[in-house]
């Protein structure tokens, strides 16, 4: 009894610091894969982001930047090249879902890991993002799959895709 309050304050400083829950399933590896439905839009049909407009709304070349600056912010230096996506839903009311799929990929489309720090703090700059559009399709609100892909050299992000 005397070491639960240590243990709990443990536990709470360790939930504190964490950047989002990873889980290694057999169909792939997600980030935070808690699942809260916003009610409005539990009925809502679903469909990808290409057949409903659903590109984020600022350019590549922004986002780049501003990924960019991100991962400068810290001290870390990254290393590695490749591929980080990041598959997750948009509501029908333009607001991230938190499960987020993690697919990685070396500069030849093998699959690899990066360093888990880069890939939490490229996960951190997604969560940064809030202009995430409404789909709709004559007249019909829709949730829709989305991509969001970080091409990286040498641990710098070149590119935005899509």
């Amino acid at each position: 009894m005397k070491h639960l309050l240590p243990l709990c304050l443990l536990l709470l400083a360790a939930s504190l610091t964490a950047h989002a829950q990873y889980l290694p399933f057999h169909g792939g590896e997600y980030l935070d894969t808690t699942t809260v439905r916003n009610p409005a839009c539990v009925k809502a049909p679903t469909a990808y982001y290409f057949n409903v407009d659903g590109k984020y709304p600022r350019s590549s070349a922004t986002l780049v930047r501003e990924a960019s600056a991100f991962l400068q912010r810290g001290s870390r230096k990254f290393s590695g090249s490749g591929y980080v996506t990041f598959r997750f839903m948009i509501d029908c009311a333009g607001f991230r879902q938190p499960m987020t799929q993690v697919l990685q990929t070396d500069a030849n489309y093998v699959p690899t890991h990066f360093r888990p720090e880069l890939v939490s703090e490229l996960y951190a700059f997604l969560k940064t993002l809030k202009d995430w559009r409404a789909a709709t399709y004559r007249g019909q609100a829709f949730s829709y799959f989305t991509y969001l892909t970080f091409k990286l050299t040498n641990g710098k992000v070149v590119a935005v895709i899509p």
